[in-house]
């Protein structure tokens, strides 16, 4: 009877444990963690209307523009000591800005058709990604211009909306005028640019030539302009110093390795002399070449642009490869007329098919005659037929 009581009892306690057991074995089993999706949605900043905007500066270096008015949101562009921006608003310890004049944002192609938004409430983020910040939205019907995106051909890049904002803390930020002084400073700021990069090119050009012909006070007066009338873009300022210095530099090389060269000359030819008639008829010649040479020059420039390291005979040698050929008799072109594209014309059967000039060629020597020439096209500026640049002629 005790036996069989004790087993009686037994029996739940063996279940109750074995249950135990498998309770725990369960509860240890791994769980997968799953991350939360990271939102992108852009925070929603009610900013006061009323708010007189003006033009501020940073006065710091590596300043963070935000997407948001908090240390937590996307860091959009790191702006430099004197940047300008445009202060719209404000919200807490920061301000709200407007975009910069270069601030590119990113728009899935699939809803823009013909340049217009097929969609309500088309997302526009920071970067070409489906988990880029949000930005801005776009309404259907909205007009947009971009180009495709470079690293994701699925995306439009396009210029920041106007009514996009991004945020600055307060403390980095100084007053520096009204709301117009910035689009004044990016205007001066192209203008400058323009300036300098003119004044570049006009230096390759001129110190391409021998002394004789160099015109110093054209190189002189551009970089001049920059250090005089734009004191307010130190930077641009110093580069023409910078380039100013190294050319006269070169010019008054130039000019002592001319006056060596001239004084051998006379040594040697000091006994000849040419008539009058020839001079006069040498230095005709000469004056209409060179009137062509600053056009060849840029031709050339914007030719290396892409043929790097390549001097003015590789160019020449170049378009002697794509050459036409073509034949005629070559006249003078004399006539009183604005930005002809010949000094000479030529004439097939008596019929003007083609104005001509060179800067290698006498074409003045050629007058009269029917001749062949190896000649390359070159802009007709409108007129009735093409333009060629004469490279060879039989």
């Amino acid at each position: 009877m005790s036996k069989l009581w004790l087993a009686f009892c037994a029996a739940p306690l063996a279940l109750f444990a074995q249950s135990d057991t498998e309770i725990s074995v369960i509860a240890e089993k791994p769980t997968e963690a799953v991350a939360p999706a990271k939102d992108t949605t852009p925070k929603v900043y009610m900013l006061d209307s009323s708010y007189k905007a003006f033009t501020g500066r940073i006065n710091g270096n590596n300043v963070r523009m935000r997407t948001g008015a908090d240390l937590d949101s996307c860091v959009v562009k790191e702006l430099s000591k004197d940047e300008l921006v445009v202060v719209m608003g404000q919200k807490g310890d920061f301000y709200a800005v407007q975009p910069l004049a270069d601030q590119h944002a990113y728009i899935f192609r699939s809803f823009i058709l013909d340049g217009v938004v097929e969609g309500n409430r088309v997302n526009v983020r920071l970067h070409p990604d489906l988990e880029a910040p949000i930005v801005a939205h776009l309404s259907s019907g909205a007009k947009v211009e971009g180009a495709i995106c470079k690293n994701n051909h699925k995306w439009l890049e396009i210029d920041a909306p106007a009514d996009t904002r991004f945020f600055i803390a307060k403390e980095y930020v100084d007053y520096a005028g009204g709301p117009d002084l910035k689009a004044i400073h990016d205007k001066r700021c192209a203008t400058v640019n323009q300036l300098l990069d003119s004044a570049n090119l006009l230096t390759q050009a001129e110190m391409r030539k021998t002394y004789s012909d160099i015109d110093l006070g054209r190189i002189t007066h551009g970089y001049q302009t920059i250090i005089q009338d734009y004191v307010d873009f130190p930077a641009h300022c110093e580069k023409a110093s910078k380039a100013l210095a190294k050319v006269q530099e070169e010019y008054l090389q130039k000019k002592i390795a001319y006056l060596e060269a001239r004084a051998e000359g006379i040594e040697i030819t000091g006994d000849v002399t040419l008539t009058t008639d020839v001079q006069d008829k040498l230095n005709v010649h000469t004056d209409r070449m060179k009137m062509w040479e600053p056009l060849e020059e840029a031709l050339y420039l914007t030719w290396s642009g892409m043929h790097h390291a390549k001097t003015m005979d590789d160019f020449y040698a170049a378009q002697k490869i794509n050459a036409v050929k073509i034949s005629g008799i070559v006249e003078a072109y004399t006539d009183p007329v604005k930005c002809k594209p010949g000094d000479y014309i030529l004439r097939q059967d008596g019929v003007l098919s083609a104005y001509l000039y060179s800067t290698t060629v006498n074409l003045q020597a050629l007058v009269g005659k029917k001749v062949t020439m190896m000649a390359s096209a070159r802009p007709n500026n409108s007129f009735a037929f093409p333009a060629y640049y004469v490279i060879e002629a039989e």
